[in-house]
């Protein structure tokens, strides 16, 4: 039987920020108000945020870090922006 090692980390802005805080997956899905799994899901790329989403990230990154100057931007590349971050 051939198991799948579980993916531990994304390459998105998400992540990245994640990894850079020291935010642990568990406390910031449940800072969001979503499933562990959902915010899995945004982490890695593999589903976008609704727009209803993007506001509770944002919060939930302001609270887990006591720093209100974090932005969607610094979460999610928005349209307007390509920068790499």
């Amino acid at each position: 039987m051939n198991k799948k090692n579980p993916r531990t980390e994304g390459d998105t802005r998400l992540d990245r920020f994640l990894a850079a805080k020291g935010i642990g997956r568990l406390a910031f899905a449940k800072a969001t108000g979503y499933s562990s799994q959902q915010v899995r899901r945004v982490r890695f790329g593999e589903a976008e945020p609704t727009a209803k989403a993007v506001p509770r990230y944002v919060k939930a990154a302001r609270l887990l870090t006591n720093d209100p100057s974090i932005k969607a931007n610094d979460l999610f590349t928005l349209d307007d922006d390509d920068s790499p971050r």
